[in-house]
């Protein structure tokens, strides 16, 4: 009975001898393919950027903006990269509460939207070039470093951009908090003006507030309603009714 336990007893040590090494390897190679994509993004995906905007067109931001929606995903990207390097400070995403503003000659169309659709165009236009995906990651990494800004474009984003993200996030590894809690309205989120709306009709619809130099805020002389694209004044009490006009 005695020689069986001691058997027994070596048996089990003999598994666990030989298992531990094929667990602590495998979670070694995991380990290290994590740091590898991690390091992927903050390198090759910056390098990404940096070669788009060698081949970026020239213009203002409203004629960078115009080249978003049309051409091959290459072109698309350079003018997305070009525009964010344009608008947001030292090319951060992460700073894109400081851009404040309307865009010149277009009456009430708010250049921190403005900017947002540039970061959505070159997420999604970059990931269909080859290895242009870590450039996306690399774009997303430093955009979410704004707590702000992902509880107000990643957790409600525009259709279509939840399957580029979860793909994006899939395909590199990317690490951070992307949950997307739902879809509201689509590209291009820069609205239309569409005349007055009462503060009761804002809020009944669930827009979003903008202050008066157009950038998002809790309360502000602005509503954005980014369900439908437009942008409206807010009319303070007194107003019985909205005034709508058509863009």
């Amino acid at each position: 009975m005695k020689v069986k336990s001691i058997l027994t007893l070596f048996l089990v040590l003999a598994i666990s001898l030989f298992s531990m090494p094929v667990f602590a390897a495998s979670d070694w190679d995991t380990f290290t393919a994590e740091m590898e994509k991690r390091s992927k993004i903050k390198d090759t995906g910056a390098a990404i950027v940096t070669d788009m905007l060698d081949i970026a067109p020239q213009g203002n931001e409203m004629e960078l903006w115009n080249k978003l929606w049309d051409g091959e995903p290459r072109w698309r990207a350079a003018a997305a990269v070009a525009l964010i390097n344009k608008m947001f400070p030292q090319g951060d995403p992460s700073r894109w509460e400081e851009i404040s503003g309307f865009v010149p000659k277009r009456g009430v169309q708010p250049r921190q939207l403005m900017a947002m659709d540039a970061l959505f165009v070159a997420v999604d236009s970059l990931r269909q070039i080859p290895d242009g995906v870590w450039g996306s990651a690399y774009l997303l990494y430093l955009f979410g470093k704004s707590g702000r800004g992902k509880v107000m474009f990643i957790e409600e984003i525009p259709e279509g951009m939840d399957q580029v993200l979860n793909d994006v996030v899939s395909v590199t590894g990317l690490q951070g908090d992307w949950s997307i809690k739902r879809t509201r309205g689509k590209l291009p989120i820069l609205p239309f003006y569409r005349g007055y709306v009462t503060r009761d009709t804002a809020d009944s619809r669930n827009m979003q507030y903008l202050d008066g130099y157009g950038s998002i805020a809790s309360n502000g002389r602005y509503a954005w309603d980014r369900d439908r694209g437009y942008v409206y004044e807010v009319m303070e009490d007194g107003y019985e009714r909205d005034f709508w006009f058509n863009p």
